[in-house]
């Protein structure tokens, strides 16, 4: 989700994203590149969920379970 709002006599754009666990960070990495070629200069906050026990960020340790 992209949100723009105004701040003062500017802009600011507020961005949501899921980095699915099943699907490669580049993906999603891709699509952020893509706000921020679009933003041309305006200011951005980028809220990630980024499933940092995934192994696209190279996590390798399972819990009990095996997962």
């Amino acid at each position: 989700m992209v949100q723009e709002t105004k701040v003062g006599n500017g802009k600011l754009l507020i961005v949501s994203m899921y980095f699915d666990i099943n699907r490669r960070n580049n993906y999603d990495l891709q699509k952020m590149q893509v706000i921020i070629m679009h933003a041309n200069g305006v200011g951005i906050v980028f809220a990630v969920d980024s499933n940092a026990r995934s192994t696209s960020w190279y996590d390798v340790l399972n819990n009990k379970l095996g997962k």
